[in-house]
Order: structure tokens, then sequence, then C-alpha cells
């Protein structure tokens, strides 16, 4: 048996149906038969965590108090589905009443594992000028870069204005192009996709790199977490 997770989802639905499904699955096929993950979801209103972006403060409430029902519902090993909600997670990677596993930190044990020397980073613009993965990526001896910020803002509109809804649009397929190009003249190899919505774009337009997608590696940690626990 494995202590339940908590995940705190809804800040882009996507994410959280990709994660559910691939706790639930990844669970079946190391217990195997009908096994599947012991969890528990408090999904937020994305609306409300998108306008008070701008006050840490009130997110990082938001945060723990749907850590506070998931704990009440029995987890003990917490996660966040956004890549993006980690830049509001400094009080749960304190809060002594669940075991935090953060994406970064995941994410860096991962690629440290691989011996990967550099890795781009792409995904929403909030996200990738925050010191927050640089910063433990770098601890891990792993350099990062970023697209120019140009490319960025026009990411984040194909993010919040398609991906977000499950759509791969006009508006996605052209910054990608821009974004391939654009990493192949800088010699890129391997790219995370630290934004959970850029698998759906990789499946309809993919991109010739080394990609390092963030939502598998934190299931598996998530996973682990949870029976080291029990």
């Amino acid at each position: 048996m494995s202590a339940r997770i908590g995940l705190i989802g809804g800040i882009g639905w996507p994410s959280t149906r990709d994660y559910y499904e691939r706790l639930n699955r990844s669970e079946g096929e190391r217990r195997g038969g009908l096994a599947s993950a012991d969890l528990a979801l408090r999904s937020l209103d994305f609306a409300r965590v998108f306008a008070a972006a701008d006050e840490p403060a009130r997110v990082e409430a938001m945060l723990l108090r749907a850590a506070e029902d998931l704990h009440a519902a029995g987890a003990r090993v917490l996660g966040v589905c956004s890549n993006t909600g980690h830049l509001f997670s400094e009080p749960l990677r304190h809060w002594p009443k669940m075991r935090f596993v953060a994406v970064d930190r995941a994410l860096a044990a991962h690629l440290a594992a691989q011996a990967v020397p550099e890795v781009w980073l792409l995904g929403v613009r909030r996200t990738l000028v925050h010191p927050l993965f640089h910063d433990t990526l770098r601890a891990a001896g792993i350099r990062t870069r970023i697209p120019a910020d140009a490319t960025l803002r026009r990411l984040d509109e194909a993010i919040f204005g398609e991906l977000e809804r499950g759509e791969v649009g006009p508006l996605t397929l052209s910054v990608f192009d821009t974004l391939e190009a654009e990493l192949q003249s800088q010699g890129a190899r391997d790219v995370v996709l630290a934004c959970t919505e850029l698998p759906l774009a990789v499946a309809r337009r993919p991109l010739p790199f080394r990609l390092w997608d963030t939502v598998p590696v934190h299931c598996e940690a998530l996973l682990a977490a949870a029976q080291e626990s029990a």
C-alpha cells in the first residue's frame, strides 16, 4: 500500500486530467491487475488564481487552504499539478503536515541522473523569468536557457488563448515554428516542457529536440514519495 496522494489541480484543467490519468496508469503498471493510485483531488478555480497572480500571498493562501482540505481527506503526500503554481508553493515546502513533492526538485534529480548538462526551458513567461527552476537546476549542475522575451510573450498568448482550453490552433503552431528556428539557431539539444499544457501542442507539432516533459517526471516522484511514506 502507498500513502494517499493529494493533488491541487484546476490551474489548467488539461494538466489536472493528465496527472490523474498518468498516476493511475503508472500505479496499475507497477502493481498489476486492477490497481490504481490512491488519490484525493482539490481543484481550484483557475480564473480566481489567475486574477490573484500578482498578489503572491493570496495565491499561497489558496494553495494552503486546498492542502488543508486534502490533509483532512487523508492525503499524506502533496503535489501541485502546475509548474507555474510552484512559484507560490513556498509555504507548502515548509508545511509539516504533508510531504510536498516539488516539480523543480523532481526535474533536477531526473536530469542529473541522465547527465544532462544544459536545458532550454519552455513554458509560461512568468515561470521562466522566475529564479525557481533556474536556481534548482543550477544547484544540480545543470545550465538553463530560455527563448527571447518576444518569443515568450507569444508563447504566453498561445498557452492562455488556446492550450489552456485544450486547443492547438494556428497561434500555437506559428509560435512552435518560431521556437524551433530560434532554438536550432542556438544549438539547443535538450528542451524541458516546463508547462503542463505544452505536450498537447507537441503531439500535433513535434519539436526536433530531446524533450523532457515535467508531468511524467513529477508523477513518478509523487508515486515514489507515496510508497516511502506508507
